[in-house]
């Protein structure tokens, strides 16, 4: 018996509402909605093993999105904290990702309709999740061409790293977009839309999510102002407060920090001082 993969049994007989195979030791349960045509005793045909609801191994002539030799991109679709996520294969039961594969932070877990690059493990007779490493996901996806720099294209997120995100598009194009150009959070699974900042060797890239320096001024800007209005019009943050306490705080560069910091001073909006920056007109929009 090779579970989460096709196999050839031979039928031993009919019921009601099965037939029931064997591999010479076992026997195992097909049910006649998932039969394709009458079959005869000691047939041999090809079916998918899994386990059904109640743990047991089960045939069906349904082709699976993936197999314990196969991986694919699956859908989230649904979640439990205190188990993990559960993906859609294409078979009647889902399978678990444990919580244990997943961030440590449950807001970085995928949502419903967000999706993974995973495999089927078998663990102690029963069938799960498992996710493949960042490195293994160029022997099962191998892009066709290569991406233009300069050009947006549609990305999962599949990894999260100190230093940033690990995003791969639907035919394995590996994207690293660095903190510095992100503006908020991201969770694993969730799509994106990345711009292509330089390309380099075996089909990997760097990109960003944001736009383009000239163009975040104002977004960057507006959202300085929002954590000021949130703080009563002052904040402890100035041009000179270290990179990581920005990025913490605002999601943003230093010098994404500082350009935008500028902009509202020569506007006229703040006061910046040596240990804090003030909203000029509390009540003031951007």
């Amino acid at each position: 018996m090779n579970l989460g993969d096709f196999n050839k049994l031979s039928v031993v007989r009919e019921t009601d509402i099965a037939y029931l195979l064997t591999d010479g030791e076992y026997e195992y349960f097909l049910h006649k909605k998932e039969a394709l045509r009458n079959y005869i005793k000691d047939e041999d045909i090809e079916v998918f093993l899994y386990v059904d609801n109640l743990g047991r191994p089960t045939a069906s002539t349904k082709t699976p999105l993936i197999t314990v030799h196969t991986a694919a991109f699956l859908e989230v679709v649904s979640v439990n904290p205190e188990l993990g996520v559960f993906l859609s294969y294409g078979m009647i039961k889902d399978l678990l990702l444990s919580k244990d594969d997943l961030p440590l932070s449950f807001n970085s877990w995928p949502i419903v309709g967000d999706e993974l690059f995973a495999t089927i493990k078998i663990k102690k007779d029963l069938m799960f999740a498992k996710l493949i490493s960042r490195k293994i996901i160029a022997t099962f996806l191998r892009p066709p061409s290569e991406l233009d720099e300069g050009t947006s294209y549609e990305a999962t997120v599949l990894f999260l790293l100190v230093e940033g995100l690990v995003c791969f598009t639907k035919q394995g194009h590996e994207i690293f977009v660095h903190y510095n150009n992100t503006r908020k959070k991201y969770r694993m699974g969730e799509n994106v839309s990345v711009t292509i900042i330089q390309k380099h060797e075996n089909n990997e890239y760097t990109g960003t999510l944001i736009q383009q320096k000239e163009h975040m001024i104002y977004p960057d800007s507006e959202t300085i102002i929002r954590y000021l209005q949130n703080h009563a019009g002052s904040m402890r943050f100035t041009d000179n407060t270290s990179p990581e306490e920005i990025q913490a705080a605002f999601h943003m560069s230093k010098g994404a920090f500082k350009r935008a910091l500028g902009t509202l001073y020569k506007s006229g909006m703040v006061e910046l001082n040596p240990d804090s920056t003030k909203l000029i007109n509390h009540d003031q929009e951007t």
